[in-house]
This record gives C-alpha cells, sequence and structure tokens, in this order.
C-alpha cells in the first residue's frame, strides 16, 4: 500500500473516530430470537423462490454491524421500507441497508434470498453479508462511488457529474435488460424484480450496472404466466398499468418498467414531466408517442447528450424508440419478452458502432 493511501486511511479512521464522539453512529442491537425468527423466514424464502438452493453469504454479528460505524448522516438511499446509510469496513466504505422500525423482515429476507442467488451475475449489486440478529435484517453492500443511474441522470445531489454519453446509455440499458433476463430465466421459476427505476441501478467506477433492492421480487408458478398479489409494490410512473389495476404480477411487468428506464435515458426527464405546450405535468411516453408519430424524435434527445458528444442518427434513434415503445404497449401480450430486448439492443450497439 502506498503512503498516500495509509495518510488517508489514517484521516478517515481519525475523522470516523471523532464523528463517534459527536453521536455521528447509528448504534444496533439484537438478540438470539431475532435471530432464529429472520433466519426461519429467510429458509421459506429461499424455498419458495429457488427450491431451496442458495449461495451461502457471510452472516455478520451486531458487533460487527456497530464496528462498521454506520453515518447516520450520510443517507445513500430512501426507500419505502427503510434506508441506507455509508459505513466503514475491512478498510472499505460499505452500503448499509436498514428496513427501519415495522415489521419489514420478510422482505429483507426475500432481498437476501435473492441477491445472493443473483450475486454471480456482474451487473448486480454485490451483497456482501447481512446481519439477522436486528428485528429487520441488515444487509452490507458493496459501496458503489458513482451512486445510482438516477442521480447521474438528473443529478439531484447538485454535483458536478460527468454526464453519461449516448453510447454509455446504450450499453446501460444493454446491461439492465440482460440482468433482468437473467432474472426472468436462470431459475426454476421466473422472479419478476417488480420495482425496476433508475433509483434501483448503481453504476460501478465504470459505469457499469449494478441492479438492487431485490425486496419486492416475487416468483411466478410453475406452469403459470402470472401470479395474482393483493399488495402493489413499485413506484409510480414505472408501474405497468395492469398490475396497477388488477394486481396481476407477470414478467412483462418487468418489461414495461424498463421500457420507462429506456425513455428516461434517451429523454432525461421523469415519466411525468414538464410539457411546454400545456405548462405543467405531461405523460413522457405520451409525448415521446407523439413524437414518433409527427417523425421529430430529435426533439426527445436529453439536450445534455447533444451538447456533450455524438448522438444516435435517425436510425437508430428510431429503432430505440420503437423498442421503448413495444415494452410499454397497453397490452402486455404484445411486449417482448426481456430475452428480445436484450438481443435487439446488443443489435443496435452493434449496428450504431459499425455506422460511427
Amino acid at each position: 500500500m502506498k503512503l498516500t493511501d495509509i495518510l488517508r486511511y489514517f484521516l478517515r479512521d481519525l475523522k470516523l473516530q471523532k464523528s463517534k464522539e459527536s453521536g455521528k453512529y447509528q448504534s444496533f442491537s439484537g438478540n438470539e430470537e431475532n435471530f432464529n425468527k429472520n433466519r426461519a423466514t429467510l429458509l421459506e424464502e429461499r424455498i419458495s423462490l429457488f427450491n431451496g438452493r442458495t449461495n451461502s453469504i457471510r452472516c455478520f454479528s451486531v458487533d460487527e454491524i456497530n464496528s462498521m460505524s454506520v453515518d447516520k448522516n450520510r443517507v445513500t438511499a430512501v426507500t419505502s421500507y427503510g434506508r441506507s446509510f455509508r459505513g466503514a469496513w475491512d478498510g472499505k466504505f460499505v452500503q448499509v441497508k436498514t428496513f427501519g422500525d415495522s415489521e419489514q423482515y420478510e422482505l429483507a429476507c426475500r432481498e437476501i434470498a435473492v441477491a445472493a442467488e443473483m450475486g454471480t451475475h456482474r451487473n448486480v449489486h454485490r451483497l456482501l453479508g447481512c446481519c439477522l440478529h436486528t428485528k429487520n435484517p441488515i444487509l452490507v453492500y458493496e459501496w458503489e462511488e458513482k451512486g445510482t443511474l438516477h442521480s447521474r441522470i438528473f443529478n439531484d445531489e447538485g454535483e458536478s457529474k460527468e454526464t453519461l454519453e449516448w453510447k454509455d446509455r446504450l450499453r446501460i440499458a444493454w446491461e439492465i435488460a440482460h440482468v433482468v433476463a437473467y432474472l426472468h430465466t436462470a431459475f426454476d421459476r421466473p422472479i419478476v424484480h417488480r420495482d425496476l427505476k433508475p433509483e434501483n441501478v448503481y453504476l460501478d467506477q465504470d459505469d457499469s450496472v449494478r441492479l438492487s433492492d431485490f425486496s419486492s421480487s416475487i416468483s411466478i408458478p410453475a406452469g403459470e404466466k402470472y401470479v395474482e398479489y393483493e399488495v402493489i409494490r413499485g413506484t409510480v410512473g414505472y408501474i405497468a398499468p395492469e398490475y396497477f389495476n388488477s394486481s396481476r404480477v407477470a414478467e412483462s411487468c418487468d418489461v414495461y418498467s424498463f421500457g420507462m428506464i429506456l425513455l428516461v435515458l434517451l429523454t432525461g426527464k421523469f415519466p411525468f414531466t414538464e410539457c411546454r405546450s400545456t405548462q405543467g405535468l405531461c405523460n413522457l411516453l405520451e409525448w415521446v408517442s407523439e413524437c414518433h408519430a409527427v417523425n421529430c424524435l430529435c426533439d426527445v434527445v436529453d439536450p445534455t447528450i447533444t451538447r456533450n458528444g455524438p448522438i444516435p442518427d435517425e436510425v437508430h434513434l428510431k429503432a430505440i424508440v420503437e423498442l421503448a415503445l413495444s415494452c410499454l404497449a397497453r397490452d402486455e401480450e404484445c411486449r417482448p419478452t426481456m430475452v428480445d430486448v436484450a438481443t435487439q439492443l446488443k443489435d443496435i450497439i452493434i449496428s450504431s458502432s459499425d455506422s460511427l
């Protein structure tokens, strides 16, 4: 290790120690009763989702979690179920995910089960371990310094961040499609993520995708196309209409969510965005559909792309928009599978590279 690295770690540890003295850190407690309850629930989730199959992960003690110096002032993500914070373990920063004070242990255990099984895929946010002794399990993930795709596109943290060029956005779209296709096809029963959105996509140092948050995931029974689930989980703007209206969960729900992510990547706009014509909010899908109908697709491209690098030519731009619109078809039977989506994106990437 270089002298500069040693000095950096020393200064960081000194700052952490001072912060601890001022009450900056989270303190967790647990017991064997919680451990037994959470371990049993985790086993149930593994049986339900993967027929009991599992990849082993580290089980942290409460003392080990507390030693990570979880910075309660450094919130890295907020969900309906809890928050994620920055901590430190084994000389590196980590992301520590908590599930709040209410009874959310089933969601936490589901995320542990799916994240562990998906851990072999290079585009998954790597789960380092979990603590089962707390009321709701605590999850420890690798720290991704570049944050989420959402923060990178919208720069909601107010920081100066490098613009994602078109070729990077296209690759990111393919990587998301590839990992979701794996989720749908790699196991005995298809697993539906149910909450695909830019906030659940992290980017590593090379801007490669790390899909996260499997707490809402659900499996489709063998021989069935969908499953009815009473509790609607997901994010408005990304939820498929048939799921929102009928509680019917299918692989096509993820396809719809992905289609909206693809439009967000292309336009740099939210699913519900400001509309110049009405000076109010408009539906991103409707706006892009209208531009497609009158052949003015250049208007939908994120201006930051056009300012900082090459933009897609008309042929490839039209292909991307039409792929996104097919994913967002009102009739779920008309949507492609995620395998088809990943294949089409790969073809577009190769074709656009050849045209440069």
